[in-house]
């Protein structure tokens, strides 16, 4: 129950005075005294003790009057009033306390309630800490102490918040990594389709060119050989052993012509297994000059396939395209040649400036 501080105080300043004993003792004893002085004095001075101790009892009778009105009507409704003012701050107080706790405590169930899984874990082990410390207080005091839990319940939603907020920042961070590898990955895209399509073009302005080349090729072969196709043909069937079907030759096998006979090959088939043949007699052991003059003649085959299919574009293409191929690769082992030549040459001069140093 509420005690009432501010009238017991009042209360315990009335009692200490009381001032209605003091007067009556103040009054008795100076009646005695009069009293005694009375047999010496006359009647009239008595009368007018007598009176004057009448006029002391009304006073004291008035002041005592006056003095509990004043502590009945003033000083106890005074008390009564601050007490309950004391009273209703306090119950504001512990009503706000209890409150501002509520609202801590439906912050940290929502922030719980509300969070991603990768965080949530964390959460729960603030939320498990803070109701631990909650409890070992409540056992520790045996009461529970609002602004203690408050307190506690405001550190744990501020590191909780602190926890989600950290989160963001991170998803954020990793949202703007994942914008710029995209953007550096389009960037990318369109650098390579760039090269790719410049690299387009230059083989297409390539190919134009040896288009070029070959056909001025053809047309001096045309005057060369008076336009007799089955000259050029002819040089393609040289491969031929004979015009049997053979399923064990292994050019035959690879383009699945082994059971057709020589005579039945098309143009394209006969180029494709002359081809194979070129290619077959090439190992590891092949000298680089016999590595030449097999993309020479594999170029020079191109060309004349070029010649046998001039009025089909697409077997012309083709042609054309492995007429580029060889050519680069005659270039290719041409400068190997040249450049190994060059090495053994720089060997040979430095072995010669050994055997000169020494002696030999």
């Amino acid at each position: 129950m509420f005690k009432s501080p501010f009238k017991k105080f009042v209360k315990s300043l009335k009692d200490p005075l009381n001032i209605k004993g003091s007067l009556k003792y103040f009054a008795e004893k100076n009646r005695q005294e009069l009293e005694k002085l009375s047999d010496d004095i006359d009647d009239k001075t008595k009368k007018r003790i007598n009176q004057t101790l009448d006029g002391l009892d009304k006073l004291e009778s008035q002041a005592l009057k006056d003095i509990n009105k004043i502590f009945d009507k003033k000083l106890f409704p005074l008390a009564d009033e601050l007490d309950y003012i004391a009273k209703q701050r306090i119950e504001q107080a512990i009503g706000g306390l209890e409150q501002l706790e509520i609202k801590t405590n439906n912050d940290i169930i929502l922030l719980l309630r509300n969070a991603d899984e990768k965080i949530k874990n964390n959460l729960l082990l603030v939320d498990n800490i803070r109701q631990e410390t909650i409890k070992d207080i409540r056992t520790t005091l045996e009461t529970a102490d609002f602004y203690l839990e408050n307190r506690i319940n405001q550190i744990s939603l501020l590191v909780m918040e602190s926890i989600c907020a950290l989160e963001k920042i991170t998803n954020n961070t990793l949202k703007e990594v994942n914008i710029l590898e995209d953007k550096i990955f389009q960037d990318l895209n369109f650098a390579i389709d760039k090269i790719n399509k410049d690299i387009t073009d230059l083989e297409e302005k390539l190919f134009q060119d040896a288009n070029l080349l070959i056909d001025k090729l053809i047309y001096k072969m045309d005057e060369v050989i008076g336009g007799n196709i089955e000259l050029v043909r002819n040089e393609f069937k040289k491969y031929l052993v004979h015009s049997l079907p053979n399923p064990f030759d292994k050019c035959r096998q690879i383009l699945k012509l082994g059971m057709k006979p020589g005579a039945m090959l098309s143009d394209i088939e006969l180029y494709e297994l002359t081809e194979c043949y070129e290619l077959n007699k090439l190992t590891e052991n092949t000298s680089i000059d016999d590595v030449l003059k097999t993309y020479g003649q594999l170029q020079l085959n191109a060309a004349r396939m070029a010649y046998l299919v001039r009025n089909a574009p697409e077997l012309k293409r083709r042609a054309i395209e492995d007429w580029i191929h060889y050519g680069m690769l005659c270039d290719f082992w041409r400068n190997t040649s040249q450049n190994y030549g060059m090495k053994e040459n720089v060997l040979s001069e430095s072995q010669l400036a050994q055997n000169l140093l020494s002696g030999r």
